[in-house]
């Protein structure tokens, strides 16, 4: 590994991939310089539960940060199905496997307490500066190769070596240097699910089971447990037919959180179960936030020396359960790829996206008919996905689908190699 020239590197985005890339650029490149931008005015570290599935695994803990995941993890231990009549229910266990994991990861942590983790090993690393309530607004190369960066509040204009755009599935660092993309879609494939999360109190009917709840016309509500004594709720509408989301795609323009509530108190009226508890805690939370479900498609993560990674380049969808595995797998190979060559960026580019699109490729891949299939829009849909849920949780058929699990991304498995690095 050649250990010159230095590099000047901008990450735009402070959540899991940014941190995730600046910690192996540190370790593998010590003398690069790293400039974290985040637009928040405060490190954003809400958000629901994520997990730690297939290769991601290896590459925490080469960072040495298991320990402190494992003791921050959500206190899941699995996922039950509930019934149309609220009290039957299919269950299904954490499996205490990594390899054969079940809905339910062995790692299962929320998405701020992760952040805050990657945020705690990189921030006292004197070449790591992290800076808030900033933006770009725009990154022109120049003949010489370097990203000259104007930035929207108090930064100065700089140049980079290489600009990287972490910053979620509607990445602006995406959309102002590679456009909205041929279809103006904004390189989204939209999955026909929308969804609200939030966190609501707990009470005696949680336990430390997620509880999945369906209803007619695509209606979801998943619960799931926290250690801090609240439960985290996701509040979905799922339909094939995506007109049926005109009203709140308009409000996510241009509405307010008021009007995205009520078009969900709208959707979820006579539900069941839960519903009202779900829907009053909804309104009352602090940390309310919704988004479309969707997965990013580009055919290159790569303009010159701006590169995207995480779900700024490849967001494979909550649904696939391989988000944050995902980000973090993107970020460590392109820290790995500019170890080996950093001398020509655009070749260590070129081949961070040889490698890891095989990897995206594979975890993108959803259960054929997801997100409908478990989200029925009739009531005789609800009753056969529970009955079936309900076979499904039975001993022997468990057993089998371990085995077929261990195949899957969500459940651990890529049959991917993941690449070694070496520090210089």
């Amino acid at each position: 590994m050649s250990t010159s020239p230095n590099l000047s590197v901008l990450i735009c985005g402070s959540g899991i991939a940014g941190p995730t890339l600046a910690f192996w650029l540190h370790r593998f490149l010590p003398s690069s310089r790293i400039t974290i931008l985040e637009r928040s005015p405060v490190p954003r570290h809400g958000g629901q539960a994520v997990d730690l599935r297939s290769a991601s695994v290896p590459i925490v803990q080469r960072m040495g940060i298991m320990d402190a995941i494992r003791a921050k993890t959500t206190t899941e231990q699995g996922v039950e199905f509930v019934y149309a009549d609220g009290i039957r229910k299919a269950s299904f266990g954490a499996s205490g496997n990594v390899e054969q994991q079940s809905m339910t990861s062995e790692f299962e942590i929320l998405r701020g307490d992760l952040a805050e983790i990657l945020m705690v090993v990189t921030q006292d690393i004197p070449e790591i500066e992290y800076v808030f309530d900033e933006m770009m607004i725009s990154a022109s190369e120049e003949p010489s190769g370097k990203i000259t960066v104007k930035f929207q509040n108090r930064l100065p204009t700089a140049q980079y070596d290489l600009v990287v755009g972490a910053d979620g599935m509607m990445s602006r660092t995406r959309r102002s240097v590679f456009g909205h993309g041929p279809d103006d879609n904004d390189y989204l494939r939209r999955l026909g699910q929308y969804a609200a999360l939030c966190t609501i109190p707990r009470t005696a009917d949680d336990t430390d089971f997620a509880q999945w709840y369906n209803a007619a016309e695509g209606r979801l509500i998943l619960l799931r447990p926290d250690q801090y004594g609240t439960t985290r709720a996701y509040i979905a509408v799922t339909d094939a037919n995506l007109s049926r989301f005109d009203e709140i795609d308009k409000l996510m323009r241009e509405g307010g959180k008021q009007e995205q509530m009520k078009w969900f108190e709208e959707q979820f009226r006579g539900a069941g179960w839960q519903t009202d508890r779900v829907l009053e805690g909804m309104r009352k939370s602090e940390d309310y936030y919704m988004q479309e479900i969707a997965q990013v498609k580009m055919d290159s993560w790569v303009k010159g020396r701006v590169v995207l990674v995480g779900d700024a380049a490849f967001a494979p969808s909550p649904i696939s359960g391989v988000g944050t595995g995902s980000a973090i797998v993107g970020a460590y190979v392109l820290a790995g790829e500019l170890s080996k060559s950093p001398e020509d960026i655009p070749r260590a580019l070129k081949q961070y996206e040889e490698i890891v699109r095989p990897y995206v490729d594979k975890v993108q891949r959803l259960v054929p008919g997801a997100p409908q299939v478990a989200n029925p829009q009739t009531a005789w849909g609800v009753w056969a996905f529970n009955t079936a849920a309900g076979v499904a949780s039975l001993p022997i058929v468990k057993r089998f689908g371990g085995l077929l699990g261990s195949l899957l991304p969500a459940f651990g498995g890529t049959n991917w190699p993941l690449p070694d690095y070496h520090v210089g």
